[in-house]
């Protein structure tokens, strides 16, 4: 949220959460070696499907935030840029891929954000997530969530990741 002209969270007065809790990150592995390496002390890490997730282990603000703002913003991966859309799972079987990436969000702006982000450019944030991870020879599937049964499964999910990271 740095000042940035093109950043549309600058203005935002509402108070979110958005940056300032960062739990399960997915990024690729040149992202965080880039972004997030040199904070890995205060993070909890793990790889799964060659993607690295990452929370922190205080449950506190992305590490890259500083004074009010992302001090990352014209850098920042690719889940940070897919928003207010947000990926969820990565699932890797033979040689296919699967992302999939939800819209649930509780951003009061989500309106205008999704505007500034059509799901066609979050589709193709999400194939690029996947062809950077898995290269050009995987068939690569970019799904979006939606519906009252995938915010159930994003619920569940929450609370179990929370536990987990506890």
């Amino acid at each position: 949220m740095s000042n940035i002209p093109d950043n549309p969270c600058v203005a935002c007065t509402t108070n979110q959460h958005c940056c300032t809790r960062l739990s399960g990150l997915i990024l690729t592995q040149k992202e965080f070696d880039v972004l997030f390496k040199s904070h890995a002390e205060g993070l909890l890490v793990r790889q799964s499907n060659k993607v690295v997730i990452v929370s922190t282990k205080d449950g506190g603000a992305c590490p890259n935030w500083a004074k009010g703002g992302c001090g990352i913003y014209q850098d920042r991966p690719i889940d940070c840029r897919i928003f207010p859309y947000i990926l969820t799972r990565v699932i890797e079987k033979r040689n296919k891929v699967k992302i999939i990436f939800h819209t649930k969000t509780d951003c009061p702006q989500k309106d205008r954000m999704y505007a500034l982000m059509p799901e066609s450019a979050a589709r193709a944030l999400a194939m690029e997530f996947g062809k950077k991870i898995y290269g050009e020879d995987k068939t690569i599937i970019v799904e979006c969530e939606k519906g009252l049964l995938s915010q159930l499964r994003i619920r569940i999910e929450t609370a179990i990741s929370r536990r987990c990271f506890k």
